[in-house]
């Protein structure tokens, strides 16, 4: 059984995470970061949970920016549920990330969508170091910790990190800024340079206790045999040690990338279980062709546009009308209404009832001020859903 996970079912969700600690760091810091519903930033969700006899078997969670976090220790028979527990959701998912089974079967039935276009997919092993006293020497003094007004010099790097995985970003660059000074703010990334010149970076990328999970280790292919990443990843040791006080630092690297493989476990890190990361992109659903001219009790038109129901909305404001189709240009309003985010409207329809099924739902984008959204609701409603009819506002 798929709930949503509540405030009484934390500390068993925690303590299903950290028996399965090195796979379960994003899920594990998203939620002590965020907590378990979805919030305004980008890394948040819903966080949900699967049952068996009584037991917590999976955690998962869809994000905003549209990445499924999943831990299921290997349950990959779990992977339909799962799958189709966030199709409830207003955003869409467009990467998988987790333990490997689990996170490859759901790729795969991901990859069924004829909508969606896979862009990376990536089997990763997990390597796991355990830190010590020793390590606070190895700090180079060509890296340090990189501040907020690095953000010009480390963009146009990380950004050339991410295209040479063939990752897409999924933030703006606002977003992105903010989220590089807040973790520069934490010291959580380092930089390595050449005089001036911004050369290789490293980061933390979650962070749950005493563990801290590195990535984003880059330099760009012509600083590369210079022992640039080796610097940075003697320095995040030591501060990961020194101002972190971690007890050790895991981190996921691709199968088949022997170089940083070697790396690594020249760093005494030792290999462990499988990871994968799978990214890909929706292609958008086309507009609507159809339309439909509502005729309020002031005698304004609305122009709506129609769409089969259930569907996939973009998100925004708006009005929208549920509908059952009578025929051809015929229709049925069930449910007038209006919605900060009308991506969201699947929660409107599962709480209305009535004797007709709704086969249809007519929206229409309004930026106004939500009195002038609910203005058009009262005025259509006082045409199409007098007192004593079926159809109703809300």
């Amino acid at each position: 059984m798929i709930q949503d996970v509540t405030d009484n079912d934390l500390q068993r969700v925690r303590a299903f995470l950290e028996a399965n600690l090195d796979s379960s760091l994003f899920l594990l810091s998203n939620l002590a970061m965020c907590g378990p519903r979805a919030g305004d930033h980008p890394n948040s969700g819903n966080f949900r949970l699967a049952e068996d006899a009584g037991r917590v078997v999976a955690v998962f969670c869809l994000t905003r920016r549209g990445n499924l976090l999943v831990q299921a220790a290997g349950r990959a028979d779990l992977a339909e549920d799962i799958l189709g527990a966030c199709d409830g959701d207003p955003f869409e998912v467009t990467g998988i990330v987790g333990e490997w089974l689990t996170a490859h079967t759901l790729w795969n039935l991901l990859c069924v969508d004829p909508r969606f276009e896979p862009s990376h997919s990536e089997k990763d092993l997990l390597y796991s170091r355990a830190l010590t006293d020793n390590d606070l020497s190895g700090h180079s003094d060509s890296v340090r910790f990189l501040r907020p007004e690095d953000f010009e010099d480390w963009e146009p790097l990380n950004t050339a990190y991410f295209a040479e995985l063939n990752h897409s970003w999924q933030a703006t660059m606002q977003q992105r800024k903010e989220e590089f000074e807040s973790r520069a703010r934490a010291r959580r990334w380092w930089g390595a340079f050449d005089g001036e010149r911004l050369v290789a970076i490293a980061a933390l990328n979650a962070v749950y206790g005493h563990l801290g999970q590195v990535g984003g280790v880059y330099s760009r292919p012509e600083d590369r045999r210079q022992g640039l990443s080796r610097a940075v990843m003697r320095s995040v040791l030591a501060d990961s040690r020194r101002h972190h006080r971690f007890d050790r630092l895991v981190l996921f690297t691709g199968e088949d990338n022997a170089a940083a493989r070697r790396l690594y476990e020249s760093l005494g890190f030792e290999a462990g279980s499988a990871f994968g990361i799978f990214l890909g992109s929706r292609r958008p659903t086309p507009r609507s062709q159809q339309r439909y001219r509502w005729a309020g009790q002031s005698g304004e038109i609305y122009t709506y546009e129609i769409h089969d129901w259930p569907t996939r909305l973009s998100p925004g404001p708006g009005n929208y009308i549920f509908t059952c189709s009578e025929g051809p240009d015929t229709w049925r309003p069930l449910l007038i209404g209006e919605s900060t985010d009308l991506s969201a409207l699947s929660v409107h329809e599962r709480l209305r009832s009535g004797r007709h099924a709704v086969t249809h739902v007519h929206v229409r984008l309004n930026f106004n001020p939500v009195a002038v959204r609910r203005r058009e609701v009262s005025d259509l409603a006082a045409r199409w859903a007098p007192p004593g009819s079926e159809a109703y506002s809300e």
